[in-house]
This record gives structure tokens, sequence and C-alpha cells, in this order.
């Protein structure tokens, strides 16, 4: 079962990260803008990729929980 969590930057409010994790301690990630109009761009190429948990915790203290 896959779990998807939603965290928004401290800085920028309209950057945020989608991270899945598949309950195998495996984590996906992609970066995403979202504006008050509703516009939701996908940063990068859009695909999830792959972090180990040690980078992941690195990034994600800049990154607070929004949605579980």
């Amino acid at each position: 079962m896959t779990i998807v969590k939603i965290y928004r930057n401290k800085r920028n409010e309209h950057k945020f990260l989608e991270i899945h994790n598949d309950g195998h301690f495996h984590n996906a990630i992609r970066q995403f803008m979202k504006w008050d109009n509703g516009v939701k761009n996908f940063t990068g190429d859009g695909k999830l990729h792959r972090w180990r948990k040690a980078n992941l915790m690195e990034l994600l203290a800049d990154y607070s929980l929004v949605n579980a």
C-alpha cells in the first residue's frame, strides 16, 4: 500500500514535495508548484524519483508536513 505525503517549503509557500512511500522503505519524490488560482505545475520532468533516506531527511529540514 502506497502512502502519499505532501510537504510545503517553509520559505516559499508555493513549493511542495509529494513523497510516495511503498511500505518497503522506498521513497519516491516529485516537486511541484501550486498557485492560489488552482494551477499546479510539476518542476523538472514531473516523474517520481527515488531518494535515499539520509538525503531525504536533509531535504525535509526545509519543509513542513501539510497532508498525510
